[in-house]
């Protein structure tokens, strides 16, 4: 498969990844893909990891330690023979992989963060590797750092048998058909869906959902009969209030609804598995593939698998965390991109720990929540940082709003732009005004502003805190009251 994929990158790099031709092409080696079969689409790497994920799974923290050990150690021993500027960069801090003994040993080597790799992004390419035959792969995430990095091909195939691995708690397959509510596809004001054969996935556009245009949404998702639906919680949500608000009923039992790349909220939740009457499987990753933390079968705690990297949480002082209900940042070792390694690499996402035990007797560590971005945390005019589950509202605060949105440029002062609905009234404004005040506390100027829409980001995502300030101390991170 990766002669194809080589093969519509070169043409899309020749043509324009907007031409007409070039998209014909791309349906075209789709649909060639999609003739064969999946078990050999992605062979040997797909099934050898499911198998050794069904083992592994029950472990016990000694074996899996021991796995996390082996797999750190080897990787470090090629980073320091194959990559330049781990051999600078440990060279430099006068340790090297013969330092690294046990698991607790990781913290003697540095942490890298995006800007070092974005510049110095030749350096970090194993020499092991011929550049022409890596992926190179972008990602937006909220930083507002340009972020792009290079990947094997090979990593594609151990991410999907990953995905299918958790995705299987709640009964659902890769092969199986669903319904994409995310940014992979555009549309126009004549296209709102997509089919991509090789996926078995019908991409709905997340650009042109709207008021007038639900109703069309709405019969195509009860005409295709998905097994799941793949969405952005914003997506899913405002999909969900449409169908409320006309007290529509799906056709069709769905077997899940799949919620990622974005920060997600119990309320969030409720509110969608109450909508479409099914339940909801999430999960914390990124792009750069170094943790991954799905939510089990039985919980809605994040289970960091162990057999995909070496993660650590550390407070903002690089000490690892222990106590319940402790936030710390996210460091992780991705253990399969020997192409372009990210060691120690600081994913600047806050979680939660908790010690509680796996309801699934899984013996992998656990967080109780996702607290999102740095850059996604309010600024006090006092230096309080305030995390958006902390103001996050299980009443009836956002009644009556279609979709809403903070923005930040001052520290103590917030702005927050609402898309009422029909409904909406003064009585309501007071009421957002009052509950948030409430839980911002007197050194944040709050002021509300009434929109007709919020602009998406490029990939379709829609962050409720669009903050524009640079945090780099988050000692002081306000508790939920």
């Amino acid at each position: 498969m990766s002669l194809l994929y080589n093969i519509k990158i070169n043409l899309r790099n020749i043509l324009g990844k907007d031409s007409l031709v070039f998209t014909s092409i791309e349906k075209s080696v789709d649909w060639i893909k999609s003739l064969i079969p999946f078990e050999f689409r992605y062979n040997p790497e797909f099934t050898q990891f499911k198998k050794f994920l069904l083992e592994s799974q029950n472990w016990s923290k000694e074996k899996l330690d021991e796995f996390q050990y082996e797999k750190t150690k080897t990787l470090l021993e090629y980073a320091e023979k194959y990559v330049p500027y781990y051999q600078k960069k440990f060279a430099e801090y006068g340790v090297s992989s013969r330092d690294f003994v046990n698991l607790q040993d990781i913290k003697k080597f540095p942490a890298i963060t995006k800007e070092e790799i974005r510049d110095n992004i030749e350096e970090f390419i194993s020499k092991d590797f011929p550049k022409y035959k890596l992926m190179y792969v972008t990602t937006g995430g909220s930083t507002a750092i340009p972020f792009g990095f290079y990947q094997s091909t090979s990593l594609e195939r151990i991410d999907l048998a990953f995905f299918d691995y958790h995705w299987n708690w709640v009964g659902c397959k890769l092969t199986d058909i669903s319904v994409v509510l995310r940014g992979e596809f555009i549309g126009n004001e004549k296209k709102f869906f997509d089919y991509k054969a090789s996926k078995r996935e019908w991409r709905f556009s997340t650009y042109y959902l709207n008021e007038k245009t639900f109703d069309k949404y709405f019969q195509k998702l009860n005409e295709i009969k998905p097994v799941f639906i793949q969405a952005y919680p914003s997506a899913a949500e405002l999909f969900a209030q449409m169908m409320i608000e006309r007290n529509y009923k799906l056709s069709f039992k769905l077997k899940a609804i799949m919620l990622g790349s974005e920060n997600v909220y119990d309320e969030q939740i409720n509110f969608i598995e109450k909508s479409f009457d099914t339940k909801v499987h999430t999960w914390y990753g990124q792009a750069e593939r170094v943790c991954l933390a799905p939510w089990s079968q039985n919980s809605r705690l994040f289970h960091v698998l162990p057999q995909y990297g070496l993660t650590e949480l550390v407070d903002s002082d690089g000490n690892e965390i222990i106590e319940e209900d402790q936030t710390g940042e996210i460091i992780a070792t991705g253990f399969y991109n020997f192409a372009m390694p990210f060691i120690r690499y600081r994913t600047m996402d806050l979680a939660t720990h908790t010690n509680q035990k796996s309801p699934d007797g899984f013996n992998f560590r656990l967080f109780k929540r996702i607290e999102g971005r740095l850059q996604e945390l309010i600024i006090t005019s006092t230096g309080r940082l305030i995390s958006m589950t902390a103001i996050n509202m299980h009443d009836n605060t956002f009644d009556n709003v279609r979709q809403f949105q903070f923005y930040q440029d001052t520290p103590g002062s917030l702005i927050l732009k609402i898309v009422p609905n029909k409904n909406f009234s003064e009585k309501d404004l007071q009421r957002i005004y009052d509950n948030l005040k409430y839980k911002l506390g007197e050194d944040t100027k709050l002021e509300i502003k009434l929109v007709d829409q919020i602009p998406r980001t490029k990939s379709g995502k829609l962050r409720f805190l669009d903050q524009k300030l640079e945090i780099k101390n988050w000692k002081r991170i306000e508790k939920v009251r």
